[in-house]
């Protein structure tokens, strides 16, 4: 199940955020403006994806657990977060070089590479993806 995230998730989400390379748990604060959707099972929150408005919208970061993957609920997070917005709405993301897994399910979503930044994270590069909401 996916649903907008609540404040009494943050715990569990931190929690999530340690499987990233380099979380940034000042975003979980209210005041840094960012939203959240959440992948529930059992009860607990088990994927969540943080973004943040602009123009473009910018994911900031967006987790599944390794014991919850290849289920959809990564593309689900994604697609409730198309879902908010109207057509022709950017939306950008970073993704480590590295990490193969997410950037096929990003290209899967309409995504595209954009730029590469070749210290975007301490163990290397990571790429700039963007995609367009459709209608």
């Amino acid at each position: 199940m996916i649903r907008e995230g609540r404040p009494a998730d943050r715990p569990a989400i931190r929690g999530l955020q340690e499987l990233l390379p380099e979380p940034a748990p000042e975003l979980l604060d209210p005041v840094a403006g960012g939203e959240l959707f959440v992948s529930t099972a059992a009860g607990g929150v088990v994927g969540y994806l943080l973004w943040l408005p602009g123009d473009p919208v910018y994911v900031a970061e967006a987790v599944v657990h390794p014991e919850y993957r290849r289920e959809g609920r990564g593309r689900a997070l994604f697609e409730a977060l198309f879902d908010r917005f109207e057509p022709e709405t950017a939306v950008v993301l970073r993704v480590a070089a590295d990490n193969e897994g997410a950037r096929a399910l990003y290209r899967e979503l309409g995504f595209g590479r954009v730029g590469v930044e070749p210290d975007a994270y301490d163990g290397g590069a990571g790429y700039l993806f963007r995609a367009v909401v459709d209608g």
